[in-house]
């Protein structure tokens, strides 16, 4: 790989590439794809957006800190999807938007989002791969999306080819900036109002949004097995 992307390959104080339970996890995410590197970034593109949940949290968090807890909101969730990229040798930045609040309307409790300004900053992962930047974002997972997006103009679950940059709708971004080897800069900023208080009370609200979706699809699956009993 070329020597300038090595910053796009190494670690940060937040993306502790070298953590080995990060380097596992990769490394077997991406052993059946024989070194393919598109197949391997979709592989952990998959694993991060589906299997680490979207929760509130605070930025400072490591990389191996988000895959312990295995949630994190979308600056926890492109730090770990990096991490892992790097760790199996494909180079991965941060993409820095400046988006619109309404973005967080579906999953923000009042306090959460009155508190906000009207412009808020996201993050998310891209990969180097065929020779260009592209966009892969993991932030919302499958169960979160089916709770609270699935009906909003604009937000879609999709299938992400590794070819086609993949991030929320151009209607809500007002900036972006990037790739970015590293965001260690805006992850030490302490946040403005944020809480663990008020990130108790956010991840309440978005778990009794998950657990809406669970109890209807436990009542489908229920008739579903009535009908063939």
């Amino acid at each position: 790989m070329s020597k300038k992307f090595q910053e796009f390959l190494t670690g940060t104080k937040y993306c502790d590439i070298s953590d080995p339970i990060i380097q596992l996890i990769a490394k077997e995410l991406v052993l059946p794809c024989n070194g393919d590197d598109i197949l391997s970034a979709i592989q952990i593109f998959n694993w991060v957006r589906d299997e680490v949940k979207y929760n509130f949290d605070f930025w400072n968090v490591k990389a191996s800190e988000t895959l312990m807890k295995m949630s994190g909101m979308c600056a926890n969730k492109a730090n770990l999807q990096i991490a892992m990229l790097r760790s199996v040798g494909i180079p991965a930045g941060y993409m820095v938007l400046r988006i619109k609040k309404e973005a967080l309307r579906a999953i923000a409790i009042d306090e959460l989002y009155e508190k906000s300004l009207d412009i808020i900053v996201h993050i998310y992962c891209c990969a180097m791969l065929n020779d260009d930047w592209i966009g892969a974002d993991a932030t919302v997972d499958r169960e979160l999306y089916e709770a609270a997006f699935v009906d909003i103009p604009d937000w879609d679950y999709v299938k992400w080819n590794g070819f086609k940059h993949l991030h929320i709708s151009d209607n809500y971004i007002t900036d972006v900036s990037g790739p970015h080897a590293s965001i260690d800069e805006y992850m030490d900023i302490p946040h403005r109002f944020m809480t663990d208080n008020i990130i108790n009370k956010a991840n309440n609200y978005i778990e009794e949004l998950r657990a809406k979706v669970r109890f209807l699809v436990g009542e489908i699956r229920g008739k579903d097995l009535q009908r063939v009993g």
